[in-house]
């Protein structure tokens, strides 16, 4: 006869002992994993627990598979994934957020980011910054949101004036014979020399190593010789020409595009801002220069 061994009791059939289990204030069962747990509280730990379950607790409902049950805690919750909280409506999880995550939550966006630099990058876009600066290039018509994101386009080389980031590195360390933001001892031919700092360099078929195409210098791999060959011309191995001049500040950080450097000066990240007529002044300059280089 079969025996329920917790209540100390035997029973004519199999269904009998089954019905018991069920209904008996002391057997808390999960069919699918055959486990009878003493509590309700105990059973309902299985649930949340077991990588078996698709259990939600804070609705104590289950679903056929974690797909479904993320696709309901998306659509009919509000959670904070940044602190594991669920609120009742939208209203809660906002103010929950601009309270408690405030370093980088966008209130006007309702988005949170993984940390306040994204914040800062975020709202430094163009979609709460307008795009006012105008590239003075000739012919070139495209507007910016910061004079970082206008270097970056003449740096890129896809400004139609045909400047290049050889031609920026040339024209600051002519307008920066103090030192103030560059290094010229890491300048190959020196802050006099007509020739660009950066020589070009490109990969043929023999850089493929029989997996990928492999960089001679950092020996990292790509799956294109055209995407080697971007990596070349990037500044990924160029010395750290630019540096923060607020090393009094403990700062000192370096940089190896100006464009890099503008987005550390522009983030307020240190109180670099001291020394903004002197930036001013450089960009002010190299826009003249690089006019002077591409109009003729």
């Amino acid at each position: 006869m079969p025996e329920c061994v917790r209540c100390d009791r035997w029973f004519n059939t199999q269904r009998a002992l089954e019905q018991h289990q069920d209904t008996s204030s002391r057997h808390h069962i999960c069919w699918p994993c055959n486990k009878d747990f003493p509590t309700a509280q105990g059973l309902h730990e299985h649930y949340v627990q077991s990588p078996r379950h698709a259990f939600f607790r804070f609705c104590d409902e289950h679903f056929e598979d974690n797909q479904e049950l993320n696709d309901h805690y998306q659509e009919e919750h509000w959670p904070c994934g940044a602190c594991n909280l669920i609120f009742n409506n939208e209203r809660g999880q906002h103010e929950h957020r601009r309270q408690s995550h405030a370093d980088r939550y966008c209130v006007p966006c309702k988005r949170i980011f993984q940390n306040a630099n994204n914040l800062r990058q975020h709202q430094n876009s163009s979609t709460h910054r307008e795009r006012s600066i105008v590239c003075p290039m000739k012919g070139c018509s495209r507007a910016f949101v910061s004079t970082a994101a206008l270097v970056l386009h003449l740096e890129s080389g896809t400004c139609t004036s045909g400047m290049t980031r050889a031609m920026v590195d040339q024209l600051i360390s002519k307008l920066d014979r103090g030192g103030v933001i560059t290094n010229p001892a890491r300048m190959i031919a020196g802050p006099n020399s007509s020739s660009p700092r950066v020589t070009d360099q490109w990969a043929t078929n023999r850089a493929w190593n029989g997996h990928a195409f492999e960089c001679y210098l950092c020996h990292r791999t790509f799956s294109s010789l055209t995407a080697l060959n971007a990596h070349l011309r990037s500044p990924a191995h160029d010395d750290k020409f630019y540096r923060c001049p607020n090393a009094w500040k403990g700062c000192g950080q370096e940089f190896r595009t100006l464009s890099a450097f503008l987005q550390h000066f522009e983030s307020g990240r240190c109180e670099v801002y001291r020394f903004r007529s002197q930036m001013d002044r450089f960009v002010e300059g190299l826009s003249k220069g690089a006019m002077r280089l591409t109009y003729y």
